[in-house]
């Protein structure tokens, strides 16, 4: 049996219509060790759960977009966990602008995590198992190399191991981002991005084929406002260049003993589909699948695509509990 979580404060879910908030739910906010405020769920299966799953989700991304995932997993006997990160959905971030992710230090999401971990996952039944989603990929391939006894396997979903950007456009980026930071103005938008503007337009987006699944999204963002993240500073870019580039070196990669699977993209346009390839490669225990009708957003997809990536998540950490 799983111990109670104890809260530092009371928290709360957006609901919509056609997302509603999957049973056996509970929701609470942890202290961190800067003061920063960040929210918490976990969704119950009915019986005894046969794993933990760590859900982490990806960049502009929130804990209700994830509801549907959550059900399938939980289906399936999985006990759900997923911690928000700073600056998403209803947790305090480190901007000025509230909808402007910012952070002075990438590894500042590995600290949210440790203090974290004890408190919203070890209590958790065992085996912990984790399913990460883009930026959630950057962030938990660091985590289990520095914590190679969290998890006993790491499933990821498109993760941000690169970008796709050509050399020459990245050298300007990165120049420019410097010089940002140099003159006191990492907090600010970044020029290259643009904002986005909420909701969307379903039929021009760049991450999923199912425009339905990408309007109920939009319909959250509107909604409750707080659960925007509309650009990243060009802080957050420079830190999170620098993690990417950390985490692409074969030393790194060959230190982690962790299980990994990566699910590609057939279709991506966002993240860089050769470092997945590497990163596999150069793992201790690597292994991945290409879903070549997705686009970014596997777990959002038609529900062909999602339903045989799930179907792919499963086995492997089938394997591994």
């Amino acid at each position: 049996m799983s111990q109670k979580i104890k809260w530092d404060a009371p928290s709360r879910f957006v609901e919509i219509k056609g997302n509603p908030i999957p049973k056996a739910a509970e929701v609470g906010m942890h202290k961190m060790r800067d003061g920063k405020m960040l929210r918490g769920a976990l969704f119950h299966p009915e019986g005894t759960p046969r794993a933990t799953l760590v859900l982490m989700t990806g960049y502009s991304e929130f804990i209700e977009k994830y509801f549907e995932t959550i059900c399938d997993f939980t289906r399936l006997g999985y006990l759900v966990v997923m911690p928000e990160w700073r600056g998403h959905g209803l947790s305090e971030g480190d901007g000025k602008e509230p909808t402007r992710l910012h952070l002075k230090d990438f590894d500042t999401n590995i600290r949210d995590l440790e203090d974290r971990w004890d408190r919203l996952v070890t209590p958790l039944p065992k085996p912990h198992v984790g399913l990460a989603h883009s930026m959630g990929g950057q962030i938990s391939l660091r985590a289990i190399q520095k914590h190679g006894d969290w998890l006993s396997g790491l499933a990821q979903c498109a993760p941000m191991h690169g970008l796709p950007l050509p050399a020459q456009l990245m050298a300007v980026a990165k120049a420019v981002s410097t010089v940002y930071a140099l003159l006191g103005k990492a907090d600010s938008w970044n020029p290259l991005q643009g904002q986005a503007v909420r909701p969307g337009i379903a039929e021009t987006n760049d991450v999923t084929n199912d425009f339905d699944r990408f309007r109920r999204c939009g319909t959250l963002y509107v909604t409750e406002p707080q659960l925007q993240v509309n650009g990243a500073s060009m802080g957050w870019f420079l830190t999170a260049n620098k993690a990417m580039a950390a985490s692409r070196r074969t030393a790194f990669l060959r230190s982690i003993e962790t299980p990994l699977f990566i699910g590609t993209a057939g279709q991506e346009k966002l993240v860089d589909n050769k470092a997945h390839a590497h990163a596999v490669a150069h793992v201790q225990n690597g292994s991945a699948k290409r879903y070549d009708n997705g686009m970014h957003e596997l777990l959002m997809e038609k529900d062909a695509v999602r339903e045989a990536f799930i179907a792919d998540i499963d086995a492997f950490f089938s394997a591994l509990i």
